[in-house]
This record gives C-alpha cells, structure tokens and sequence, in this order.
C-alpha cells in the first residue's frame, strides 16, 4: 500500500536524493560514473518504497465443491451465496431472524434449506461414482492340498450418468446452437427459444429434422401522405391515447404479477454502491456495463481492467471528500 504522505515531505524527499547523487557522483572516474548510472538500485534502496504484497489465491474448485454439498446448519446464517455458480450456505453466524447482518436486508439468492431459484444459471453439481464392490467366495479344500492360482475377476464399472442441463437453465448461446442441431429456427428472445425448443422436445426428440426457414419481416406499407393537417391532429390523438392504455396496462400487470418487474439488486463495496447479477458487477449509472467479478462471501472485487478500479477509487475519494465537508459544517 502506498503511504500517504505530505507536499512538503514529499518536497523534502526529492531535494535530498539529489543532493546526495551529485555527493555520490562527486569524483567519480568515467568507467564509475558509467557503472553507477547502469544500476543504481543499491543507492536508491533508501528512497524507493516496497512492492504492495500479492493478493490471496482463491479457493481450489474442491473446496467449492465440498461446501455445496455441506448439509444445512441451523446456527449459520440460513441465506444462499453463489460460490462461483454451485451456491453454498453463507458462512456467517445466524442473528436476528436466522440470518447475518449482509444477508437480514436482502437475500436474493434464496434460502440454503429450501430449493433453488430458477432464475439463475446455476451449475449442475458433478456426479460422484462410488466404487464397485466384488465379492469372492471363499474356496476351502480338504484333505488335498491343490495349488490355485489366483482368478482374475474382471469388473465391468458402467459410465457415470450424465445430468442434462434444464432448457430453462441453458443460456442463449447454448439455446441457439441445440436448435441448429435440431434444424430449428434460431432467432428470437430466449423466452421464445425455450417455448421452441421445448415443444420440438415434447413431440419427440428422435422424429427426423424440420428445417424450418428463417421468418422475414413484413414489408410496411408505405404511409399516405395526409390531405389537412385534421387527419394529422387526429392520428395524434389516438397514438397518445394507445400509449395511455399501454401505461394502464403495463400497471395493472404489475399489480397482478409483481415478479414481472425486478429491482437490482443494489451491492455496496467500500462505501460505493454497484448493482450485482449473480457474481457480476455492474455500474449503477449504467446496468448494462459490467466493471468486475465478486465474491460475496470474502467480500472482495476482481477488476475487469485498470480503468474500472481506478474510476472506484475516484468514487470512494469524492464521498470522502463529501463526508469532510458535511463534517465541517
């Protein structure tokens, strides 16, 4: 970390390395001089300050693993964290109402002990293959002694089973490339994609292929010019009204399905705040711009690039400035 120092120290500083450089060049010969000016780390070791020291490396992935498969602890905080798409209890001690101080506002990621939502692409969990037990019966000989080799027993271990993703939980990408495998139209939202896909799903998965051709968009026809500007006030007239039934509508659906509309969720990191989707960081002025990746759980931040640090640490720095004059006050 770099110390915060004062104009008049820092001035101080730089007036005595160069006095002491023209001490140390002071009679020195030409092959000196020129050994001096190729490395002179040794002289400034006093006047450089120390490298800041490397961030801790994260979790191997089996930890990730191991803690998505932990059982439910009553006395820890009973939210869901991501823990980089697997989702795992929060590892925080259980408060005021079964939750921890982050998580007693907003737990958006749902409860530990109740099934996951289904709004988030989580990652399917790897299946464990326990291994195959052999038995042998044991062969007793009387009376003769026989000498037996040893029977190899060979043990056919069938393949592990492969757990489909969910359409529901398949990305865009992923959602436009099964149906081009399944000669299926690509286009559209990915609510529309799922409703193809599944209903290609539904009819049967091993009927042959329908290539189905990409829909083009209607020609609009073109528009006739009005005879008096009447007509013209009176089309206006009905477009301001459908968008004012529009408004209506859009509100009455809301008050009858509020998940139709969801607030971000808002993420605060050193006193700015940012909105999260899922372990992505996004600018708060700006939804769709993604500046980095965070770990809830250690509560820390991996920058996407240079830039989007340094505009946080301009951030943090004019709400302190903001802070000091409220204080003053």
């Amino acid at each position: 970390m770099v110390k915060n120092i004062s104009v008049v120290a820092h001035n101080t500083h730089i007036r005595d390395l160069f006095r002491d450089t023209l001490a140390r060049v002071d009679g020195l010969s030409q092959e000196e001089f020129e050994r001096f000016r190729d490395d002179p780390s040794e002289f400034l070791a006093a006047y450089l300050l120390p490298l800041p020291e490397k961030a801790a490396k994260k979790a191997p992935k089996g930890d990730v693993l191991a803690r998505a498969r932990a059982d439910f602890n009553p006395e820890k905080c009973h939210a869901r964290i991501w823990n980089s798409g697997y989702g795992c209890q929060c590892s925080r001690k259980a408060g005021e109402g079964d939750f921890c101080k982050k998580h007693v506002v907003h737990h958006k990621l749902g409860l530990y002990n109740e099934p996951k939502p289904q709004d988030h692409a989580w990652k399917c969990m790897p299946v464990e293959v326990a291994p195959a037990e052999v038995a042998v019966e044991e062969v007793v000989v009387e009376e003769v002694a026989v000498d037996v080799a040893p029977v190899e027993v060979a043990v056919e271990v069938a393949p592990a089973p492969v757990e489909e993703q969910p359409i529901a939980k398949m990305k865009v990408a992923e959602l436009r490339e099964k149906l081009k495998e399944n000669g299926l139209s690509p286009k559209g939202k990915k609510k529309e994609l799922i409703e193809r896909l599944e209903e290609h799903m539904a009819a049967g998965v091993g009927l042959p292929k329908e290539v189905i051709p990409l829909e083009e968009k209607p020609k609009r026809k073109p528009r006739k010019k009005k005879d008096n500007k009447e007509d013209e006030e009176k089309d206006e007239e009905i477009i301001e009204k459908e968008a004012e039934q529009a408004v209506v509508e859009r509100f009455a659906q809301l008050e009858a399905d509020p998940e139709v509309y969801e607030e971000p969720e808002v993420y605060e990191h050193q006193d700015v705040e940012y909105y999260i989707d899922g372990d992505g960081l996004f600018d708060k002025l700006n939804r769709k711009r993604k500046v980095g990746v965070v770990d809830q759980d250690e509560g820390t931040v991996q920058w996407l690039s240079p830039e989007f640090e340094r505009e946080h640490e301009e951030k943090r720095g004019s709400q302190g400035d903001e802070s000091d004059v409220s204080d003053s006050e």
